[in-house]
């Protein structure tokens, strides 16, 4: 089983890599296999960059940019997004 980890997120630049690193650590710790997915609302503060690069280090990490439209709408996209993939 997959473990997909859907993370919606507004200006949350100052929270983004720690949330990834720590879920990561815990992928590793208990042989977890799992995606995270950024559901990011085109934060003005630059918190799609900062997954960018984690991007890099990671290939189990995905963005998927939206407008902003509210939590639900980018539960519901995360998890539309989830299943495709």
């Amino acid at each position: 089983m997959k473990i997909v980890h859907i993370i919606p997120t507004f200006n949350e630049k100052e929270n983004i890599g720690r949330m990834i690193e720590v879920l990561e650590e815990l992928a590793k710790l208990h042989n977890w296999q799992t995606d995270i997915l950024i559901v990011d609302d085109h934060s003005p503060d630059g918190t799609a960059d900062i997954v960018r690069i984690y991007q890099k280090k990671f290939s189990n990490i995905h963005l998927l940019l939206k407008k902003k439209e509210g939590l639900g709408r980018a539960l519901i996209l995360g998890y539309e997004y989830a299943i495709k993939k």
